[in-house]
């Protein structure tokens, strides 16, 4: 049962509302059993405190002393009325001049209050069945003298009408309580169909449901934030599958390109016996194609291992300024044979990996020397201002189409395709220029103005 109700929301719920509802109901039971009982009780001594002044009163009449002796069976049926009202009446000295006591009970003398007792005079006793009684004294003139009257009462129907309350108070609990349960579970079921219908959506969820949505606006109030996450869980899903899927695209037609020069070139130079140059020639053209393809794979595995966070920085405060000039004296041979000249300007320090910063410098600087007109200067510059470190890339050559610039970030993407080809990109590098912001909490920018291009990396200050 532990078991049912630790995996069930429902019986869980229908449980605690029961137990509400119980105590609930009990609570107001006994609230008014008490309130009934105490009702009870106070005119049970207002009546017994009127016996005593009715006695009082037939005793200060003329001859009640001589009816008293003569005939105490007045007193019986006069002054008691019922077998359960007990009346003594005690001489100043104590003898009993008449005892209506048809049960044979003992009971306590209260202390007097005078011939006008309150109900402060009133105090309790048990018979011997085990019932509640009551007994209250007065003083009352009997001819000359002065006597002691005593009244009690025993309350044994009382006891049973209690009782009788109390059984029905108890089972007018349980009936709310099932009453309670019942109702729960039936509100329970009704209003737990939202999320039922979120769990029939979940578990449409496939490649080709995903552009499906919940409605939010039937929804209750709180579950709308529960349906928004899930589609914005579905949204995300759906942006991941479409990335995915044309990744996976991009990456079979990337792949199909060397792959096909491997396998043609190979095929054509084997169908007849070839010089020992040939072959040469095509074991070399074979490793370019490879070696394109080993940066390729080495490329895509460092974007997923970032994707999912796997990537572990090494954070410290870089001199800017000495990172552009590691990066640069690299490039220098490859800038001198297209006559370009670079220049590092600014500094500040930046709080980066140093192997993830120098490679996204290196990814951007080498696009930079392709790209640069020849003769041309190549510009690298650090800075800061407003809480930021920037560093940049900034060449002058042909301008990139306002059309391209919102995907040159994208995997695969290349402005000029033929160029990119000739040239031996893999259309990665600018993605893993993200891939490296994105883990630094930073981001990756670029703008083209009158043949100017500068890339620019955006990392926080602190």
């Amino acid at each position: 049962m532990r078991t049912v109700l630790r995996h069930s929301l429902a019986l869980r719920v229908t449980a605690m509302f029961t137990l509400i509802v119980a105590l609930a109901a009990s609570s107001l039971g006994i609230y008014l059993y008490r309130a009934f009982v105490g009702e009870i009780e106070r005119r049970d001594d207002i009546q017994l405190l009127g016996k005593l002044r009715q006695v009082q009163m037939l005793l200060g009449r003329p001859g009640a002393a001589e009816l008293l002796r003569s005939q105490p069976d007045y007193f019986r049926d006069t002054m008691s009325g019922q077998e359960n009202s007990l009346v003594r009446i005690l001489a100043p000295g104590g003898a009993v001049l008449a005892d209506i006591n048809a049960l044979g009970e003992r009971y306590p003398l209260p202390p007097s209050a005078g011939s006008a007792p309150a109900a402060a005079a009133i105090a309790g006793w048990t018979t011997s069945r085990g019932e509640p009684g009551r007994v209250v004294a007065g003083s009352a003139r009997l001819g000359a003298d002065a006597v002691t009257v005593i009244v009690a009462r025993a309350y044994g129907e009382r006891s049973a009408m209690f009782a009788r309350y109390r059984r029905q108070i108890a089972g007018a609990v349980l009936v709310s309580a099932l009453a309670a349960a019942l109702l729960a579970a039936l509100m329970l079921r009704r209003g737990l169909r939202p999320l039922r219908t979120v769990a029939e959506h979940a578990a449409l969820v496939r490649p080709g449901t995903l552009a499906r949505r919940l409605d939010v606006a039937d929804a209750p109030s709180e579950l709308r934030p529960l349906i928004d996450a899930f589609n914005a869980m579905l949204a995300r899903l759906q942006e991941g599958y479409a990335r995915l899927s044309g990744f996976s695209a991009d990456l079979a037609h990337e792949f199909r390109t060397p792959v096909a020069n491997l396998l043609g070139q190979s095929q054509v130079l084997l169908a007849q016996p070839r010089s020992v140059a040939e072959y040469e020639h095509l074991i070399a053209s074979n490793i370019e194609e490879l070696e394109r393809l080993a940066r390729m794979i080495e490329s895509m595995l460092f974007l997923a291992r970032a994707g999912q966070e796997e990537v572990v920085l090494a954070r410290q405060p870089l001199a800017a300024l000495d990172e552009l000039r590691k990066v640069a004296d690299f490039y220098e041979g490859m800038a001198q044979e297209r006559a370009l000249t670079l220049e590092c300007r600014g500094g500040a320090t930046v709080p980066a990996d140093a192997a993830l910063l120098r490679r996204a410098l290196a990814n951007l600087l080498s696009n930079a020397v392709r790209h640069a007109d020849p003769g041309s200067s190549i510009v690298l510059f650090a800075g800061r201002r407003d809480g930021i470190v920037e560093l940049g890339v900034t060449n002058t050559g042909a301008p990139i189409g306002a059309a391209h610039l919102a995907h040159l970030f994208e995997r695969f993407y290349r402005a000029d395709p033929a160029r990119s080809e000739a040239e031996g990109s893999t259309g990665l590098g600018l993605a893993i220029v993200r891939a490296i912001m994105d883990l630094h909490g930073g981001q990756a920018k670029v703008d083209t103005e009158g043949g100017r291009t500068t890339f620019t990396l955006v990392f926080p200050a602190d």
